[in-house]
């Protein structure tokens, strides 16, 4: 006769001690086939050695109910007439009774269990090999979404609020087990540059002396001994960068100089072959530097990587290339291959940001005797960059479309005072201490006593430049912005600012869904770089409604956002459908294309 077996009758074995099987089987072979069965566990707490009753104030030990093991009985009998020895594959699920929560006395109740067949009326059974099989219960049904789902309000021209359920969550969920593709060393390099660009480094030449160096008393320590050696630490990691970056440019520059020193020993001396003339070459700087000739050509092979990025990326490639240009030269892994192409196209993007970010980075090249002022300035987006032109200002890309265009920075939203005096109408709550109202932390401007970190790119921590630049878009679009560091997903890209206005029509603007002060944000001419986003309907970034210190913001979130990506956004159908215009985001899902002939130019 075969038995029913089971992971959980064979768990059960070994918990027991107690091969209750034999039994088992025979009381299935005696049951009428048309019968439904479960096996019903039940436990009782005793007590070793047994205790007087009277000892134990009146209890009285109670079965508990531990729940049950549906049996299928019509695949065991089949087994069982057929004298199979296979083993059951099927892992069952153990059912337990709700009820026997619920005190003493519900223990002695037999559950109701749902007949599997009754269950999968409708739907074919699944199938099993042996005689467990897993119940259907309600607790493992899938709510249904649409309960759910909420209502998207009427957007006016652009998308202000997306749909809180849709809100990008700082990591994805269900990621475990996903492999991604890791970046090449070149990528790394470059990220790495864009990171040391758009960051707080200074790099100005400063000279280290007494003078300048905040002094540790030697007392214990206090608020001030903390205070000075956090300056201390700030001036010294300063000093250390802006000297790193000095020696990489005196390093490349020395094998310009090197380079030239042999093909003049070459001139000087005809008869001598290309490795003689560089081994006396090599010979007269070991005699300066007090290096042994392994060592300096040891040497030469990295710094020759800095010169090779040098006269591929500019400059301000170099100085601002960071510690990791070190390994990179070292190893060379697709450096000949990739690197070279990828800096000639980003130098002219590289050098305006550096030289309107940071104007005293070119004072480091008077050590090697380059005079030279900024070639970009005024702010970083002023200028539209291209990888196949040099850039461009961004008043002469409106030129054609308005002759008069000005266009004013601003990091803070500008109330119209024709049309909102001096009240704000973002305001909603006016006190001196506020707290978020995502995260219920305490609010301020000053970084050291704010809690809140919902989005630390812009509100309450030290704020670094965006790492953004306008650019020139191939698809038609004139103007766009590219992201030069990666935007993780859920994390702030900028605020929508420009002027705040109401009753403005025929413009884009951003419309307040608020239903007392129906406000307007208009980017015309002031705003920032949010102004220049343009519309995708596969878009990588979206609106979202955030409270800063009592006062509405609209702030530009990322769906994850790679480095070199273009930022875009959904400007809703409320923009869309009375205009006439055509979509040139040209995805694939485009709800948009070509919807009425242009007509033609006179």
């Amino acid at each position: 006769m075969a038995m029913v077996s089971s992971k959980a009758i064979q768990d059960l074995v070994t918990i027991l001690r107690h091969d209750f099987t034999v039994e088992l089987n025979a009381s299935l072979a005696s049951l009428p086939p048309q019968s439904s069965t479960f096996l019903k566990i039940h436990a009782e707490i005793c007590i070793d050695p047994p205790a007087p009753q009277d000892q134990l104030g009146g209890y009285k030990s109670q079965p508990i109910y531990l729940g049950s093991v549906s049996l299928d009985h019509t695949e065991s009998h089949e087994h069982l007439n057929q004298q199979c020895t296979i083993p059951v594959t099927t892992e069952p699920s153990l059912l337990r009774d709700d009820t026997m929560m619920k005190g003493v006395e519900s223990a002695h109740k037999v559950p109701e269990l749902p007949s599997i067949h009754q269950s999968s009326s409708l739907e074919k059974r699944r199938k099993t090999i042996g005689g467990l099989t897993i119940r259907r219960g309600g607790c493992d049904e899938m709510p249904d979404d649409s309960s759910t789902s909420s209502q998207a309000g009427n957007s006016t021209v652009r998308q202000l609020q997306t749909e809180s359920r849709v809100f990008p969550q700082r990591k994805k969920r269900n990621d475990h087990g996903v492999h991604h593709l890791q970046p090449s060393s070149v990528e790394k390099f470059v990220a790495g540059v864009w990171k040391q660009i758009y960051s707080n480094v200074e790099l100005a030449p400063i000279l280290l002396d007494s003078d300048c160096v905040p002094m540790i008393t030697s007392g214990g320590p206090n608020i001030e001994t903390f205070r000075a050696i956090n300056s201390l630490c700030l001036k010294i990691t300063t000093v250390a960068r802006r000297c790193r970056s000095l020696e990489t440019i005196i390093q490349a520059h020395w094998v310009d100089c090197f380079d030239y020193r042999v093909k003049e020993i070459g001139i000087q001396n005809p008869f001598l072959s290309n490795t003689d003339t560089k081994m006396l070459a090599l010979r007269e700087a070991c005699t300066i530097l007090k290096w042994s000739e392994k060592e300096l050509r040891n040497r030469l092979a990295i710094w020759r990587g800095y010169k090779e990025i040098k006269d591929a990326g500019g400059w301000a490639c170099l100085a601002f290339a960071g510690s990791g240009v070190y390994r990179l030269c070292k190893y060379r892994v697709g450096f000949e291959k990739n690197l070279t192409g990828r800096l000639e196209r980003l130098q002219f993007s590289l050098e305006v940001a550096a030289d309107t970010i940071h104007p005293e980075w070119r004072k480091l090249l008077k050590f090697i005797g380059i005079e030279c002022q900024p070639t970009y300035t005024g702010h970083p987006h002023d200028w539209v960059v291209c990888d196949t032109a040099k850039p461009v200002t961004l008043k002469s890309t409106y030129m054609q479309w308005d002759p008069d265009f000005e266009f004013s920075h601003l990091e803070e939203s500008v109330i119209d005072q024709a049309a909102w005096g001096i009240e704000d109408p973002r305001m909603v709550e006016n006190s001196s201490t506020v707290t978020c109202r995502d995260c219920g932390r305490l609010q301020s401007n000053n970084s050291s006593i704010n809690e809140c970190r919902c989005f630390p790119e812009l509100y309450g921590c030290c704020k670094a430049p965006p790492p953004v630049q306008v650019f020139r878009t191939p698809l038609g679009m004139n103007n766009g912005i590219i992201a030069r560091c990666e935007f993780a997903r859920g994390s702030a890209i900028g605020e929508f600012v420009g002027l705040v206005t109401k009753g403005m029509e025929g413009k884009d603007v951003m419309q307040s869904k608020s239903t007392e002060n129906q406000y307007q944000i208009y980017q015309g001419r002031m705003g920032n770089y949010t102004r220049f986003v343009n519309h995708s309907c596969a878009p990588n970034s979206q609106f979202q409604k955030f409270y800063w210190l009592g006062t509405e913001r609209i702030v530009l979130v990322s769906k994850r956002i790679e480095a070199g990506e273009e930022i875009t956004v959904d400007y809703s159908h409320e923009y869309w459908k009375d205009l006439d215009k055509d979509c040139l985001c040209g995805e694939l899902c485009c709800r948009y294309p070509r919807r009425r002939a242009r007509p033609s130019a006179s």
